[in-house]
């Protein structure tokens, strides 16, 4: 666009724009500051998404990797009233552990190795919060499965789990 020269009412020549490109060229600014907002939304809406799929995958492979290290590490593993008890990472001599959800949280429960009754006070902590439900039983072929459903930003994932281990399970 090129200014042209109009003159004013004392007859001196003004550069200055038609109404037409004045017109053209806030059209072309609006349309240019309309796309970059609706490209910022987007990559906000993507960011949001990508945020969400990472908290998800961070605590379902937490859980998993986890549960698979207890029941490999166990030398013996224990069904009783439905409930499967797996050896204690830190001291396996000496206790069990089984895993219950309640009022949204899994909490995991320590138990006598002979017995499988509560050691007492000290007996249960909070194993994992974020989480609508949970189970742990044992499969056809004695593999266990594990189901659950995470809570991210509102929106509950279900996810199932097939851990194969070899190892002995004890029915009683």
């Amino acid at each position: 666009m090129r200014a042209r020269l109009f003159r004013n009412q004392d007859g001196i020549s003004e550069k200055g724009f038609s109404l037409i490109e004045l017109l053209t060229s806030l059209m072309v600014v609006t349309l240019l500051l309309g796309l970059l907002l609706s490209s910022m939304i987007y990559l906000n809406t993507i960011n949001k998404k990508a945020q969400t799929n990472q908290k998800l995958c961070y605590s379902q492979r937490y859980i998993e990797l986890y549960f698979q290290k207890q029941i490999l590490r166990s030398e013996k593993i224990v069904l009783k009233n439905n409930r499967v008890y797996l050896q204690d990472i830190e001291s396996p001599d000496s206790y069990y552990n089984y895993y219950q959800y309640s009022n949204g949280f899994l909490r995991r429960y320590k138990v006598y190795k002979n017995s499988l009754t509560s050691i007492g006070s000290g007996g249960n902590s909070q194993f994992l919060d974020g989480i609508s439900s949970f189970s742990m039983t044992l499969g056809a072929n004695q593999e266990i499965l594990l189901k659950y459903s995470l809570v991210i930003d509102g929106v509950s994932y279900y996810r199932e789990t097939t851990i194969l281990h070899g190892r002995m399970v004890e029915v009683q």
